[in-house]
């Protein structure tokens, strides 16, 4: 390929990347650039009634806890569990106990919780990591996040967690480089590359509780 042809080339390649960032900003304008947390799905009421609390945030980012909250509400509900709805369980924290954020669990205790909820257990949760890193060459994405059961007597029945870590290396060189890298990075900013991530974490660790704990005499 001659030098004129592969300047061509690397200028299609630009062209194409700039296309792709104006039209996700035209996406994200119509849309009112909103970022807005969906209701999680209904909860089952199959098995022993359980709740899960507020989640304590280690991290910078105000979303991380109700992105993985919800997925792993929704993923202990699919193993049989009869998970009271975050919306409902939060109002009657607040209303009873007043509690507003995991932050403020240790005021009381698991046992006060599960009698203020009505349930035979609740889940503490924990976010540790939620952050990204994005340099010339590649981007990194690193959730963690842990759980833990307590019973109505306070007993800790159950606890797991997860972390997962993943990375984007950036491909190509020149101006296609560069375009790419502003494609990429404006894409960090204007959407979130953690959710889907923190949702796989939260699902994870709700595939990790064991069924039939309440039917064993842990109460």
């Amino acid at each position: 390929m001659t030098r004129a042809a592969a300047g061509a080339a690397k200028r299609v390649r630009a062209s194409a990347a700039v296309a792709v960032l104006l039209a996700l900003l035209s996406a994200l304008g119509c849309a009112g650039g909103k970022d807005v947390r969906p209701d999680p799905k209904p909860a089952l009421f199959e098995g022993p009634k359980v709740a899960v609390a507020p989640m304590e945030n280690l991290t910078n980012d105000l979303s991380a806890s109700d992105i993985i909250r919800d997925a792993f509400a929704q993923g202990v509900a699919e193993r049989g569990y009869g998970v009271l709805p975050l919306l409902d369980s939060d109002r009657m924290l607040r209303e009873t106990v007043g509690i507003s954020y995991g932050g403020q669990l240790p005021t009381t205790t698991p046992g006060e919780v599960c009698k203020a909820l009505g349930v035979e257990g609740v889940f503490y949760g924990e976010v540790q990591e939620f952050g990204k890193t994005t340099t010339g060459f590649y981007n990194s994405a690193t959730v963690e996040a842990s759980f833990r059961l307590y019973g109505r007597d306070g007993t800790l029945l159950w606890e797991g967690k997860d972390r997962q870590v993943t990375r984007d290396v950036v491909r190509g060189g020149g101006n296609s480089l560069g375009a790419e890298l502003l494609v990429r990075g404006l894409g960090n900013i204007l959407l979130n590359p953690l959710t889907p991530i923190a949702k796989r974490v939260g699902g994870n660790i709700a595939r990790q509780v064991p069924g039939g704990l309440f039917e064993k005499g842990s109460r």
